[in-house]
């Protein structure tokens, strides 16, 4: 295993087995026949199911309405928003300087949007964008980017050592469900920091890369750097905030020019974390297909598998 591999516990899909045939049991009941049935059996490799074989052939499957409809009102959610800010720019500045002069004549009053940052970076809850927003009309660019990165990493945090703490179990019956989520969860650990950085730079939203980075057993040195050398990420949607009060036509151009490039980038980022998937994928599978072996042999321990 190479030096950069992160050195997490691998995903759990079988278990050892409490009596093994392999070994001498006085009390064992088995006799010759059953012994070499079992050892048939254990000797094929399971073929891949249903969902495996769409997953490794590229086949997509055929999505009901109801999740039509909740995709497009996911985009709803966030194309509308974007297309409103951007066309009322200037009646929300106007709207918000109440607000936003009492924020500043207040030092203590920017705990408040710190706090709104910590708590909405917890899945599922959204929203944070428009803090940044706000907090770049109402502020100036340091002061606006130190709140962002306070809030931010502050609520990256939590949100790491929360599901850490508590749902790290839960990540075995997330793997075993969706051979999508199980593959992402195994170039992770695979992957090392690189992986991890172009993670946070990518489409893939930054609180539910938190959540994976975390039940998957990235380590926290690994997973704070990555998130600090991500905080740009963030800083972009600040200075969008900032380009509407600026009256200089060069905040005006970088306000419109930036947002694009950090799309591109996010573009770039998902289609390497997605080609790295199919590179992966075929070993993924196949790993999967040799713990449903191990489990029809009678294990009852996890299998950790080094590979």
């Amino acid at each position: 295993m190479s030096s950069n591999t992160l050195h997490q516990p691998y995903p759990a899909y079988a278990e050892y087995p409490a009596n093994s045939w392999s070994k001498f049991d006085s009390q064992s009941t088995l006799n010759v026949a059953e012994e070499q049935d079992q050892l048939r059996n254990m000797s094929k490799t399971p073929e891949p199911t249903q969902e495996e074989y769409n997953l490794l052939h590229g086949i997509k499957e055929k999505r009901t309405t109801k999740q039509k409809l909740q995709t497009y009102a996911i985009i709803a959610l966030i194309v509308v928003p974007g297309i409103l800010i951007s066309v009322y720019q200037h009646q929300i500045v106007n709207g918000l300087k109440p607000f936003t002069d009492w924020l500043n004549s207040h030092p203590v009053a920017a705990l408040i949007p710190i706090a709104l940052l910590t708590i909405l970076s917890f899945p599922p809850l959204a929203g944070g964008e428009l803090i940044l927003i706000l907090v770049g009309v109402a502020y100036s660019l340091p002061v606006g980017f130190a709140i962002a990165a306070a809030g931010t990493l502050l609520g990256e945090l939590a949100t790491y050592f929360v599901f850490k703490t508590f749902f790290w179990r839960r990540n075995e019956e997330w793997e075993a469900k969706s051979v999508q989520y199980g593959l992402l969860a195994h170039i992770i650990r695979n992957g090392g920091f690189w992986l991890v950085l172009v993670i946070r730079y990518s489409t893939i939203p930054p609180h539910y890369a938190t959540v994976v980075f975390s039940v998957v057993g990235v380590p926290f040195g690994v997973f704070i750097i990555a998130a600090f050398l991500s905080l740009p990420r963030h800083l972009v949607t600040v200075y969008i905030g900032y380009s509407f009060k600026s009256s200089t036509q060069l905040s005006k151009i970088l306000g419109n020019v930036i947002p694009f490039v950090f799309v591109f980038i996010a573009l770039a980022a998902y289609w390497w974390v997605h080609r790295l998937q199919n590179a992966q994928k075929e070993e993924y599978i196949y790993l999967r297909r040799k713990a449903r072996q191990a489990k029809a042999g009678g294990y009852n321990q996890k299998v950790v598998d080094q590979v």
